[in-house]
């Protein structure tokens, strides 16, 4: 044998020695499945190629993690077409939720409640100028970067990170009611906290009703869409449910608020939504 087979021989042998690489034979073997297999999954895309020296393919640990994956899913009744697009969603890089189609629909407002609100980045200037009614002292600014609601790039002083550009708004719009900042941060603070388990709530229930009657009956994968739907349901009507009880009940306070003050200070003061009645009545 010539000194360059014999070194290529050396090598091969050292690539098939390698822990973190098989041949089909050696992978199938870790895998726990025959080679028909691998070369099944192969020929249906569930499995990229192996990198070929020569006439030998090797593969590596991402290989044989896919191979375990691809079995745990069929012993949980996915199908191999079901996997090639969980697989493919995975390939490209989106989310669990996109890859089962969990947000796409729009809701009530004509935006998914699942997607996520984009930061906006502006001048320093441009803050400014749309909160004219609030001072941006260090302390103020301070309290707003550490509720996750503003940043400013390390390398930039020139520009702010808006994280919410909704809250951006409404905050405006309550400083120029004349609420003041510390007080507005104070209310998002609390009821963001409240939000929080208001969200919790509703995944209990989404767990207890939905999920563990589920996953009891063994995670049957031709229930896995409806599933996914009840999931992507219960978002907008949890948001319904929050929206129209808390209008109940700040109508409610509301007019208990008008009715106190009235007694206290004798006069008769128009409750919220009557104020155009009682203006007309009074001509």
């Amino acid at each position: 044998m010539s000194t360059s087979k014999v070194a290529a021989s050396k090598v091969n042998a050292s690539k098939i020695d390698d822990p973190r690489e098989w041949t089909i034979d050696t992978l199938a073997q870790a895998a726990g499945v025959v080679v028909s297999t691998v070369r099944l999954y192969q020929q249906r895309d569930l499995l990229p190629p192996p990198v070929r020296r020569g006439r030998v393919g090797y593969y590596d640990e991402a290989h044989l993690g896919r191979l375990r994956l691809i079995g745990q899913l069929q012993e949980r009744g996915f199908s191999l077409a079901g996997i090639k697009a969980l697989l493919d969603g995975m390939d490209r890089g989106e989310s669990l939720q996109a890859v089962l189609g969990v947000g796409r629909g729009p809701s009530a407002g004509g935006r998914s409640m699942w997607t996520a609100e984009q930061p906006e980045t502006m001048p320093v200037t441009e803050l400014a100028r749309r909160l004219p009614d609030v001072e941006l002292d260090p302390a103020l600014v301070q309290r707003t970067i550490a509720l996750g609601l503003l940043d400013f790039p390390a390398d930039d002083g020139h520009h702010a990170i808006v994280r919410s550009p909704s809250f951006l708004r409404i905050g405006g719009q309550l400083a120029a009611l004349g609420v003041p900042p510390g007080a507005i941060l104070d209310e998002y603070e609390h009821l963001r906290n409240e939000a929080v388990l208001i969200a919790e709530r509703f995944t209990r229930v989404f767990r207890t009703h939905l999920w563990e009657p589920f996953v009891e009956r063994g995670m049957p994968a031709a229930e896995v869409t409806r599933l996914i739907g009840a999931l992507e349901e219960l978002g907008p009507l949890a948001e319904a449910v929050v929206e129209t009880t808390f209008r109940q009940a700040l109508q409610q306070a509301a007019e208990r608020f008008v009715d106190a003050e009235a007694t206290r200070l004798g006069v008769d003061v128009p409750r919220p939504g009557h104020s155009g009645e009682a203006a007309a009545g009074g001509h």
